[in-house]
């Protein structure tokens, strides 16, 4: 019988243009890029080493995963965070988080407790140093835990989809001048209901916790 797949060649883990937009990315989503920016391309190229070619299927990706607006005649636009947008973003994370605590409540083992606590550590050591990328970075990663540990395997997929227009609006959170609430303490009472006794208490302080951050990023975005 024939090898059907013989002549399939390997495939590289990381092409140049997920290189240029996993940069991208991670410039808008950590702020150092604000919403409304125009995306030069001449700029870019020149910045980044690569081809028009290459640059624009990079950004393609980012229109695609929403971080990221083409405007006629005029060009590609960092996308900003408006009312309906982070509304939708919430309305849709609320009921995943909430059934992903649900799922892995009678078996939160050490290994998810040790790493809940670990990537709460990082976010507290980002804090002190007052990194606003790694702020960002950290405070996504302790929340994505429960979405890849919760033994559905589509939740990782959708918590990354949903990250990255929640870390756009932290990002803008953060560089705004708008009063902001006790970051580190919230997060602490976070971790220590989603580590405790009660899935009630970890559900209600789940949905505090969306309120409040929700409710400071509409107000940073205006």
């Amino acid at each position: 019988m024939n090898d059907l797949f013989a002549s399939l060649a390997p495939v590289p883990a990381q092409t140049r243009r997920d290189q240029v937009a996993a940069t991208l990315r991670q410039a808008i989503i950590s702020g150092q890029i604000v919403p409304g920016t125009q995306l030069v391309e001449s700029r870019l190229t020149a910045q980044l080493g690569v081809s028009r070619g290459l640059l624009r299927e990079a950004i393609r990706e980012l229109v695609e995963a929403g971080l990221v607006t083409n405007r006629p005649y005029a060009g590609a636009f960092v996308a900003g965070m408006n009312a309906q947008m982070l509304h939708d973003v919430y309305e849709m994370r609320r009921a995943l988080e909430i059934q992903a605590y649900t799922r892995i409540w009678p078996q939160r083992d050490e290994r998810f407790r040790d790493a809940l606590q670990q990537r709460f550590a990082r976010m507290q050591d980002a804090i002190r140093r007052d990194e606003l990328s790694e702020k960002i970075r950290t405070e996504a990663d302790f929340h994505g835990l429960v979405f890849e540990m919760c033994g559905n395997h589509l939740m990782p997929s959708f918590w990354q989809q949903m990250s990255q227009k929640i870390q756009l609006g932290f990002a803008i959170c953060q560089i705004s001048l708008a009063p902001k609430p006790d970051f580190e303490a919230n997060h602490r009472r976070f971790l220590d209901c989603a580590l405790g006794e009660s899935l009630s208490e970890m559900i209600d302080e789940l949905n505090t916790h969306l309120d409040r951050g929700l409710a400071t990023i509409q107000t940073s975005a205006g």
